[in-house]
């Protein structure tokens, strides 16, 4: 099967407020800081922000630290904007807030931490085809985590060490969270949404690290298309056939391949194929992916030749195709 593959996040930690608050009993936190996005990404722009209800923040001295550096002091100056490092980098952020009788301080970490997601369907696809096997109505899919988390020790966490929290749809799937639990199988359970919503939450911790990613998985109708097969070559699966065909031999095989059904093969015992020739059923070929056709007249002519595929065991995967085939009128 084919994969999809969705990007990066970083990850933080919050340490433990340094908080002195002067003529403000009973309040031990009067100061909250946080950054914008709350999850950026490695190299990209960070907003750190504090607030407070109780402390005027617009009438203080704001200090602003980077790794030990100051880089700006201003008054009512609430927030500031750098980069977020590189993977692996630890960028500690440390404020201060200071007004007559009032000195507070508060502190983040900034450590950028890599997740890339990969799903894959369990549908079936031709051989040679090219693209991604997608995921259909009633279907099954599998949703694996790629973390990249580098600990304080400057090495890269092995992803059995890791803690995994699955959610569909909001909902934390318990048996398939956990440590070193990196995949999540489900299937379709809501035809109400656009799509299955599937979130992971990867943390560490020891290292106090924490990423996570939220992807959507739109389901799609299953659809058939048709090849001709040749007696030399097999099917000639470099090229579909159209709405119309043009038979210029007086015999040909035409097969229907399924494609985004869950089953393993197309000649899959839980596949059912019904034919139809200008409305009326070909027995014949009842259950059969392919059907031979022969000319019975030398006259011109047209044929409509359709087929309906149903999965035996997955009510909303079916598919309807049809194709008009003409021929000329032989030579006396």
């Amino acid at each position: 099967m084919r994969f999809g593959i969705i990007a990066s996040f970083i990850a933080l930690s919050l340490f433990p407020a340094v908080v002195a608050a002067q003529g403000i009993p009973g309040i031990s936190d009067p100061v909250t800081i946080s950054l914008s996005p709350e999850n950026p990404r490695p190299d990209s722009t960070v907003t750190v922000t504090i607030q407070s209800f109780s402390v005027d923040l617009d009438s203080s001295l704001i200090t602003w630290t980077v790794n030990g550096k100051k880089v700006s002091s201003a008054v009512g100056q609430k927030s500031i904007s750098l980069n977020a490092g590189k993977l692996g980098s630890v960028s500690r952020v440390d404020v201060s807030a200071t007004a007559p009788g009032v000195s507070v301080t508060q502190s983040v970490i900034i450590r950028p931490a890599d997740v890339s997601l990969l799903w894959e369907a369990d549908t079936y696809t031709p051989p040679f085809y090219r693209g991604k096997a997608l995921h259909s109505y009633n279907g099954l899919f599998r949703v694996t985590a790629i973390p990249d988390l580098v600990g304080s020790n400057g090495k890269k966490i092995d992803s059995k060490d890791l803690v995994y929290t699955w959610k569909k749809n909001g909902s934390v799937i318990a048996d398939s969270s956990g440590y070193g639990k990196n995949q999540l199988v489900s299937a379709q359970t809501s035809y109400l949404r656009e799509g299955e919503d599937v979130t992971v939450e990867v943390s560490a911790p020891r290292d106090n690290i924490v990423a996570s990613r939220s992807i959507t998985i739109k389901p799609v109708v299953p659809k058939v298309l048709f090849y001709e097969k040749n007696g030399l070559y097999g099917t000639l699966y470099g090229s579909t056939l159209n709405s119309r065909f043009h038979l210029i031999q007086d015999e040909v095989t035409i097969g229907a391949e399924p494609y985004f059904f869950s089953v393993p093969s197309k000649s899959a015992s839980n596949l059912s194929y019904s034919w139809k020739l200008n409305g009326a059923d070909v027995p014949a070929f009842a259950g059969e992916n392919e059907i031979t056709l022969r000319r019975d007249s030398a006259d011109a002519g047209r044929s409509e030749l359709s087929v309906v595929l149903q999965n035996q065991n997955k009510v909303l995967q079916g598919a309807r195709g049809s194709i008009l085939i003409t021929f000329d009128a032989k030579n006396p």
